[in-house]
């Protein structure tokens, strides 16, 4: 079933503009000829569970087979949104992302305080695919392998890529665009 669009959900102190996001929008636009918006969250530098929530409901058009790509704080994010849409058939790709309180990050406690209701969101679900690195300093890995068991999804740890943001370093992110190809087919 092809996607009518893409969002992309980035992360705590990121813009659309950051990291891999610009590169995967323009792998996807180009190679499989798919819109793709990346979204900007109000002040990332201090995350409002709140202000992130109307932000979505303003900015996304929920439609059956959309795709939603998460980076880090991104991720939780996606799953609010997909708990309170009425959507089905999402395609997920989620990168180095948590649904429980981290030791790491507390000052983003506020986004896990509420349980992710997963009875809520599996169904709503076509297919997800989560992504982590061995070396994540920000979201250790284990974080982000309970989060791909909680969603029954296809869990792939790179030996590398530490948060996906390193500086120069995180341009491009080719195995994002392979595991999103794969679940749009």
């Amino acid at each position: 079933m092809m996607t009518e669009m893409i969002y992309m959900f980035h992360g705590y102190t990121s813009f659309g503009t950051d990291h891999w996001f610009p590169w995967l929008e323009r792998e996807v636009e180009q190679k499989l000829k798919i819109p793709f918006k990346k979204l900007n969250f109000p002040d990332s530098n201090h995350p409002d569970v709140q202000a992130w929530d109307q932000y979505c409901d303003r900015t996304i058009e929920a439609k059956d087979g959309m795709t939603l790509i998460g980076h880090s704080l991104g991720c939780i994010q996606v799953l609010h949104y997909l708990a309170k849409q009425d959507v089905k058939n999402v395609n997920v790709l989620l990168v180095s992302g948590f649904d429980e309180p981290i030791w790491t990050l507390p000052e983003l406690d506020s986004f896990t305080e509420h349980p992710v209701d997963y009875t809520q969101i599996l169904p709503k679900i076509n297919q997800v695919t989560v992504i982590s690195a061995l070396n994540d300093p920000s979201v250790p890995y284990p974080y982000t392998l309970t989060l791909a068991r909680h969603l029954h999804a296809k869990f792939v740890l790179m030996p590398t890529g530490h948060h996906f943001t390193d500086n120069g370093k995180d341009k491009q992110l080719p195995i994002a665009f392979k595991e999103l190809k794969t679940l749009l087919d």
